[in-house]
C-alpha cells in the first residue's frame, strides 16, 4: 500500500560523505508467523518514521553510536555506527556543525507478508538533497521488536522507478530466499554475490559504471602503483548475518528494485622506505597499528535495477546508489 502523508520534522543527516508488527485494525491480534497480513499500518509506519527521525537527529548531535542503534540496523546501522564512533573520538563534546535534517512529502510503501523478518518503505524528500528523494527500508525480526532502518538509498526526484502494487493496493514485494522464479535476469537474492564477482573478475550482468566498469578499473590501474600492493577481498554478507537481508520490490515495468548489501576488505600493503598514510576518519577504528600496511573492512548498501528477462543477461542491472564505510580497521 502506499500512503502519503506530509511530515515535516529534524532528524539526523546520514553524512553519505563516508564513502552513510502487523498491526491491523479492528480487535483481531495477528503475530504474522504464518499469516498474510500487512507488514504494518498506515499508523504504525508513520510512527516508526518520526521516532526514527527524532532518535537518529539526536544521535548525530551527540555523535552517539549506541543511541542510534536503536533506530538503524543492516547495512546503514554498521555503517553509521562505525561513522559516529569515529567522529565522537575526535569530537567528544558533540558536533559542533550539526545541521538538522527536513524530510517531507513522505509516502510508505506497506508490502503483505507472511513470517519474519518484515519490512516497509518510507519515500521522502530532504532539505539535504533536494535533487533527490531518500528511500527508507524499515525492518524487523519480531512483534517485539522496534522497526529500525536498514536500507537507505537516494533516487532522482520523480526520476526513480516506480513501485508496483498488489491486487489489494498494497507494495509487491519479492522473495528473496528459498528457491525463487520471478523472472527477473538475476533473482534478487543473488544480487550481493553476483556484484562481488564482478568487482573480481569484471564479468556479470551489470551495465558499466561509476561503481562497476570504473571501480574494475581504478583496482586495474593501482596494480601499477610500484609504492604499495592493493589486494581486494568482496562478497555477499552471510546468510545468516542479521539485518543485511537484500529487499526486492516489483516495478510497474515487470522488473525489480532490488537493496542489497556487500561487503569489501582492501589491504594496502607499502614497499620497502615508503610511507602508509592513515585517514583521520580510519585512524579512531584501527585496532593494531598500521606502519608497513592497512587493512580496511567495508560494507556497502547499495541499490539496483534488475529488469525482467533471461538469466544473465549483459549489461541488464543498473545500480543506481552505492554508500560504503570504512567499520573497522586493522594494521601491521
Amino acid at each position: 500500500m502506499r500512503v502519503r502523508a506530509r511530515l515535516t520534522t529534524a532528524a539526523a543527516g546520514s553524512s553519505l560523505a563516508l564513502a552513510l508488527a502487523a498491526s491491523l485494525s479492528g480487535c483481531m491480534t495477528v503475530h504474522g508467523e504464518e499469516a498474510v497480513v500487512p507488514a504494518a499500518s498506515e499508523k504504525e509506519a508513520q510512527a516508526a518514521l518520526e521516532r526514527y527521525v527524532e532518535t537518529s537527529n539526536e544521535a548525530s548531535e551527540s555523535l552517539d553510536a549506541e543511541l542510534n542503534s536503536t533506530v538503524e540496523s543492516g547495512a546503514l546501522g554498521t555503517i553509521r555506527a562505525a561513522q559516529l564512533t569515529s567522529m565522537h573520538t575526535r569530537s567528544p563534546a558533540g558536533n559542533e556543525n550539526f545541521t538538522p535534517l527536513e524530510v517531507s512529502d513522505t509516502q510508505f510503501h506497506i508490502p503483505q507478508q507472511a513470517g519474519w523478518p518484515k519490512f516497509f518503505v518510507a519515500d521522502t524528500q530532504s532539505n539535504q538533497t533536494p535533487d533527490n528523494r531518500w528511500l527508507l527500508v524499515f525492518t524487523r525480526t519480531s512483534i517485539d521488536e522496534d522497526w529500525g532502518a536498514s536500507y537507505l538509498t537516494l533516487l532522482p526526484a520523480g526520476g526513480g522507478p516506480e513501485l508496483a502494487e498488489d491486487d489489494d493496493g498494497y507494495l509487491d514485494d519479492l522473495p528473496v530466499t528459498g528457491e525463487t522464479n520471478t523472472g527477473l535476469v538475476i533473482e534478487p537474492g543473488e544480487v550481493s554475490t553476483a556484484y562481488a564477482e564482478y568487482l573480481q573478475n569484471g564479468d556479470g550482468p551489470f551495465n558499466d559504471g561509476e561503481w562497476t566498469s570504473a571501480e574494475v578499473t581504478r583496482r586495474e590501474e593501482l596494480d601499477g602503483n610500484a609504492a604499495f600492493v592493493m589486494e581486494y577481498q568482496d562478497a555477499a554478507p552471510a546468510g545468516d548475518r542479521e539485518g543485511f537481508q537484500p529487499v526486492a520490490m516489483r516495478t510497474t515495468d515487470g522488473g525489480a528494485l532490488v537493496l542489497f548489501a556487500s561487503l569489501h576488505n582492501q589491504k594496502q600493503t607499502m614497499a620497502e622506505g615508503e610511507t602508509l598514510e592513515v585517514h583521520e576518519d580510519v585512524e579512531p577504528l584501527l585496532d593494531t597499528p598500521a606502519e608497513r600496511s592497512l587493512t580496511l573492512e567495508q560494507v556497502a548498501m547499495i541499490s539496483a535495477v534488475v529488469p525482467e528477462g533471461e538469466e544473465d543477461a549483459l549489461n541488464a542491472v543498473e545500480l543506481l546508489f552505492r554508500s560504503i564505510g570504512v567499520v573497522s580497521a586493522s594494521g601491521d
